[in-house]
């Protein structure tokens, strides 16, 4: 029986600087979407429904980008840690394609007859271990903000000093160690999704090769 990944703790020295550290965060984004896209989409003869989905999945990691860094700017934590949660599906969705490829045929037509059914990020998580064995602790860590338990109770309270609790119902980081660890995971997560794009562009759109 193989063991629980455990979350490893981020290394922080680059983000130090806020002006920096959002920077990072906002990674090649949007040309480096853009550019990705129009090396695979570009001068293509038809349009398939694999082209359709790649542009899919072009989109939504480029709006989910945006939105990340434009709500870590505004110190609004209940909508970045939300919207971190759903980029890590969309890349852990994109690495499972890569693993398993019939896989895409759920993803455009839905479950059918002699089609893959609908995998559980659970299971995506455990195919996708070798390639990033982290992302199912940050995951399940991000999930307790989204689904308001424990963690996200708690992130609207900030400790003044030693004995003095500060609350306020306008967004803000609960202290600065979070803003430096969401700005991280969104430079990681930008940096693996213009990687993973790449490798799956070429997965499932036929690129014309060189004649004789």
């Amino acid at each position: 029986m193989t063991s629980e990944p455990e979350y490893e703790r981020l290394d922080l020295s680059d983000f130090q600087d806020s002006d920096q550290a959002v920077t990072l965060a906002a990674y090649r984004c949007p040309k480096g979407y853009t550019e990705v896209a129009k090396k695979h989409m570009a001068c293509q003869p038809g349009i398939s429904a694999e082209f359709m989905l790649f542009g899919s999945f072009v989109a939504r990691m480029r709006g989910i980008h945006e939105s990340v860094v434009r709500e870590i700017s505004a110190s609004n934590p209940h909508a970045v840690l939300p919207l971190i949660r759903v980029w890590v599906e969309t890349v852990t969705i994109a690495l499972y394609v890569l693993r398993k490829p019939r896989y895409v045929e759920y993803l455009l037509y839905g479950p059918g007859e002699n089609r893959p059914g609908r995998k559980s990020f659970e299971a995506m998580f455990h195919a996708v271990r070798d390639d990033a064995a982290q992302l199912k602790p940050v995951y399940r860590e991000l999930s307790e903000y989204s689904h308001f338990d424990s963690l996200a109770v708690w992130n609207a309270y900030s400790l003044v000093g030693d004995r003095t609790v500060s609350w306020t119902d306008a967004p803000r980081w609960r202290d600065r160690e979070h803003f430096q660890v969401a700005c991280a995971q969104a430079h990681e997560l930008a940096v693996a999704s213009l990687d993973v794009l790449d490798r799956l562009g070429v997965r499932l759109i036929p690129h014309a090769t060189a004649g004789p």
